[in-house]
């Protein structure tokens, strides 16, 4: 029951959080671009974390801590359903640290024109948006080497490693490439979920990897 539980988290998150990004960023349009957002050529200026600061702000700061609680236990039915006494459990460990430094990112930022220093609660989204994607992207390499030593999971492990490449790339890449790598992010969460949903039965071990 946990792991499904985890499984419907995963799927439920990604969802669930990319469908409120798209909905605030059409509802906050002009409050976004008046705040120093600007779509195509710097859309990592203020997006997502700007959308927190605006009429529906709300919605957001309760979207990064669902979203994040989801990712966490997601994570735990990951280490459940696929860890043994031989598997290192480092990679859902990664992954529950990106839920929880998710969840963190409530803090809200600070506006990008603003008078006087960093404030505390900017200082900690900061902090928590770092920490989250140094460690997804560590979760990404550590399952890898895992998921390519089960034959049931080696498809997945080209899908894994290849997210976690693309996503570096798309990291350090201008404009509309951060679009791409938090889409990349959601969606192997996503596809990663369904690999859970259900859980093996017949075979404790057939979806185990090291």
């Amino acid at each position: 029951m946990i792991v499904m539980a985890a499984a419907l988290a995963g799927m439920l998150g990604s969802v669930l959080f990319l469908s409120v990004l798209l909905t605030l960023t059409a509802l906050q349009y002009d409050f976004m671009r008046g705040i120093g957002w600007h779509p195509l050529a710097d859309p990592a200026g203020a997006w997502p974390s700007g959308l927190a600061l605006g009429p529906y702000g709300g919605l957001q700061d309760a979207t990064f801590v669902v979203s994040g609680l989801l990712l966490a236990l997601f994570s735990v039915g990951l280490s459940i359903g696929t860890t043994d006494e031989r598997n290192s459990p480092l990679g859902p460990a990664l992954l529950f640290m990106a839920g929880i430094a998710m969840s963190l990112m409530a803090f809200e930022t600070d506006p990008i024109y603003r008078v006087g220093p960093r404030s505390l609660h900017g200082l900690i989204h900061d902090a928590a948006f770092v920490l989250f994607i140094l460690a997804l992207l560590a979760a990404l390499f550590s399952l890898w080497r895992g998921y390519r030593k089960r034959l049931q999971w080696r498809g997945h492990a080209r899908y894994t490693l290849a997210t976690g490449m693309l996503a570096v790339l798309l990291l350090f890449l201008p404009g509309v490439a951060y679009y791409l790598f938090i889409l990349t992010l959601l969606a192997w969460i996503f596809v990663t979920a369904t690999r859970l949903w259900p859980p093996p039965t017949n075979s404790p071990r057939r979806r185990s990897y090291d």
